[in-house]
C-alpha cells in the first residue's frame, strides 16, 4: 500500500506540469488578449499605448518566459494576480470555493441517491418492465445536457409554479434559503450522475448476483432481500465507487455552466468569466486548482478499494 501510495504521489507533478502547459498554451491560441477585451475598438487609442498596456501585463516577452514566471511563483503558493482587479488569485479561488465545493456535494449525494437504488432495482429486476424503464430513463439523463436541464427546470419552476430560486446566500446564514437555491443546480448536475451510477451499478450488481457465493447463498434459503442487499451489494460498489470518483472531475467541469445558468458565484462561474475577459492567470490558476482537487479525489478512491473489498492489495 504505501509503495503504491509513494508512485501515486510521484505521478502527480508530471500531470500537473502538463496541464499548466497545456492550459498556458491554449489560452494563448485565443484571439486577442486582455487589452483587447479591455479596450476594445476604441480609435483613440493608439498603437504605441497598447504596446505599453501589453508590456504593463508582461504580455510582450516570449511565451516560455511568461510561462516560467508564472510556474516559479506557482511553486511557492502563488498563483499571481488578477488582471482586471489585481486581487490575487488564490483569494479569489478560496473566496468561491465553498459554492462550488456545496454544489459538487449536493449533485454527488442527488446522483447517488437516485442511482444506486434505481441501479440494485433494476438488476433485482432484470428482463421485466422495471429494468426497461430504468434503463431508458438513465439513457435520457445520459443524452440531456446539464445545462439545458438547468434552463428547462428555471422555465418549469417559474411558468408554472410561479417561483424562481432564491439569490444565493451562505447556508451558515440562511440554511433553508441556500438549500432552495441549490436544489436546482444539484438536480441539473446530480442527473447525469445518477445515470452513470445507475448503469455501472446494474451492470455490477448483475456480475455480482451470478456468482458461486451468491448462488450458495440462496440454496441456504436466504431471503432474497438479503442475498442482494447484504451480500451482492457490497461487493458491487468497488466499480460504483470508481465511477463516482471519476465523475467528480464532471461535475467540477459541468458546475462551469450550471453556475453561469443560475448565477452562482463560485469557481466555474470564476474561470468562465477568466476565459471571457483573457485573464489568463484567473484562468491558469482556477484550472490548475480543479485539476489539483480532481487527482486529489482519484487517489482517494483507489485508496477507498482495498476498505471496500480485503481481497485488493496494491503491489
Amino acid at each position: 500500500m504505501q509503495r503504491y501510495l509513494v508512485r501515486r504521489l510521484l505521478s502527480i507533478p508530471p500531470a500537473l506540469v502538463g496541464v499548466s502547459i497545456l492550459v498556458f498554451l491554449l489560452l494563448r491560441l485565443i484571439p486577442g488578449d486582455v487589452v483587447d477585451q479591455m479596450l476594445g475598438a476604441q480609435n483613440t487609442i493608439t498603437e504605441a499605448q497598447r504596446q505599453s498596456l501589453r508590456a504593463f501585463f508582461g504580455l510582450d516577452r516570449p511565451l516560455y518566459v511568461q510561462y516560467w514566471d508564472w510556474a516559479r511563483r506557482v511553486l511557492v503558493g502563488d498563483l499571481g494576480a488578477s488582471f482586471r482587479t489585481s486581487t490575487p488569485v488564490l483569494e479569489l479561488i478560496l473566496s468561491r470555493l465553498p459554492v462550488t465545493a456545496e454544489l459538487t456535494l449536493l449533485s454527488m449525494l442527488a446522483g447517488l441517491a437516485i442511482g444506486i437504488p434505481t441501479g440494485v432495482i433494476a438488476a433485482a429486476y432484470r428482463a421485466t418492465r422495471v429494468d426497461a424503464a430504468a434503463r431508458v430513463v438513465s439513457l435520457l439523463g445520459l443524452s440531456i445536457p446539464e445545462f439545458w436541464q438547468g434552463t428547462m427546470l428555471l422555465l418549469l419552476t417559474s411558468l408554472a409554479f410561479r417561483w424562481v430560486p432564491p439569490a444565493y446566500v451562505p447556508p451558515w446564514q440562511d440554511p433553508l434559503s441556500n438549500l432552495l437555491t441549490m436544489l436546482l443546480p444539484a438536480l441539473s448536475l446530480g442527473t447525469v450522475l445518477a445515470s452513470n451510477v445507475t448503469r455501472m451499478t446494474r451492470s455490477a450488481m448483475l456480475d455480482v448476483l451470478n456468482r458461486d457465493y451468491i448462488r450458495t447463498a440462496r440454496a441456504k434459503g436466504l431471503a432474497e432481500r438479503s442475498v442482494v442487499l447484504r451480500h451482492a451489494f457490497k461487493n458491487a460498489l468497488i466499480p460504483v465507487v470508481t465511477v463516482s470518483g471519476l465523475q467528480v472531475g464532471y461535475l467540477l467541469g459541468g458546475a462551469l455552466i450550471v453556475e453561469e445558468v443560475f448565477t452562482l458565484p463560485g469557481i466555474g462561474r470564476l474561470l468562465l468569466w477568466g476565459i471571457y475577459g483573457r485573464d489568463y492567470p484567473v484562468v491558469q490558476g482556477t484550472v490548475l486548482f480543479v485539476a489539483v482537487a480532481f487527482i486529489f479525489v482519484n487517489v482517494v478512491v483507489d485508496l477507498l478499494y482495498a476498505a471496500l473489498d480485503p481481497r485488493i492489495k496494491y503491489g
